[in-house]
């Protein structure tokens, strides 16, 4: 047992495809597209034939490689999420503890919380290493909808097909307090549970057979009303959080949030009173990465220096049209502080 459920995020690490798409592959799309959907310069997309399964274990190799870990013993809960599944009935999970060779004691794929996954993943952590003997979990979130999806001719034309990139993010979490996880909470709003849907021009469902294909749809209006409430929602979640951790938003060193939008990311800064430039922003380069977004941000944080060890760390974002929001609150390294 885990003492009183205290974790340890002690690092994250990334892969992103090679294939790395211009604004150009979209045409004049890219900035003629309404405002929710602009802003990305590049962003990466996934190889044809390949697999979730095999980004999670190149960022893993990351990890495994900067902390010495053996995934033989040293990795007793996976984690994963991925936004586009490699098969519809399976996660990836059971594949990921293959490729790496571990052997893990428990594995859980996570199918909801989308861009919020990472945070989500926390708890459920905290949660299970708090319950059992469990003392080490790798936390994998995927990013593969924008190669599957948006390469398609026919979904190239659609506005919302120009932001999202592909990419993975792992974490790597143990019981104990080098990196403590101060506070990690999720909110629900079901009433947001349908505003988001996949759909087809053919209006045939996701399984049917069909020869057009599937696509993310949002109409102007749910656009408007996603903006407002993902601008809204995620302050709150990570004021509670703060709460939670026992200290105020101007104890934040670093905030990383899911890369939604650029314009986003100013009205989060601003709600909060966190300056810009301590609130990282990958969207540019990689676009929106979903739930990849956490992890590789929180990497780039520590290599660009902007993320240090001591530093209060605020995790926090929405996902979909806003069915779920989640924060968390972290002292980095704080066991590994000079």
């Amino acid at each position: 047992m885990n003492g009183h459920g205290r974790i340890s995020l002690v690092d994250t690490a990334s892969y992103l495809p090679e294939q790395v798409v211009g604004n150009e592959f979209f045409g004049t799309l890219a900035e003629s597209a309404p405002v929710m959907f602009r802003g990305a310069e590049l962003r990466h997309f996934i190889a044809p034939g390949q697999t979730a399964t095999d980004m999670i274990a190149r960022a893993t190799g990351k990890l495994v490689d900067r902390l010495g870990i053996d995934p033989r013993t040293e990795i007793d809960l996976v984690l994963t999420n991925v936004s586009l599944p490699d098969q519809p009935f399976l996660g990836c999970g059971a594949s990921v503890a293959k490729a790496l060779g571990a052997r893990p004691k428990q594995v859980i794929d996570l199918h909801n919380a989308g861009c919020v996954s990472f945070v989500v993943m926390l708890e459920v952590a905290r949660a299970m290493m708090t319950a059992s003997d469990i003392r080490t979990a790798l936390l994998c979130t995927a990013q593969t909808a924008a190669g599957r999806l948006g390469t398609e001719a026919e979904n190239r034309r659609l506005p919302q097909a120009v932001t999202p990139g592909d990419g993975c993010g792992v974490g790597y979490v143990v019981a104990g307090r080098s990196s403590p996880v101060r506070s990690v909470l999720t909110r629900v709003y079901p009433e947001y549970a349908d505003d988001m849907a996949i759909a087809c021009a053919e209006d045939r469902q996701w399984w049917d057979t069909r020869s057009r294909p599937l696509y993310v749809d949002f109409t102007k209006q749910r656009q408007i009303e996603i903006h407002e409430r993902g601008t809204r929602i995620v302050p709150e979640v990570v004021r509670a959080a703060c709460d939670q951790a026992g200290i105020t938003t101007e104890d934040i060193d670093v905030l990383v949030t899911n890369q939604s939008h650029p314009v986003i990311l100013r009205k989060w800064s601003s709600a909060l009173g966190v300056p810009e430039e301590r609130h990282i922003n990958t969207f540019p380069e990689h676009g929106n990465l979903f739930g990849a977004a956490h992890a590789i941000s929180i990497e780039r944080a520590v290599h660009t220096g902007a993320l240090r060890p001591g530093h209060v760390l605020a995790l926090g974002g929405f996902s979909h049209a806003g069915d779920y929001a989640a924060a968390a609150v972290i002292d980095w390294q704080k066991g590994v502080s000079a």
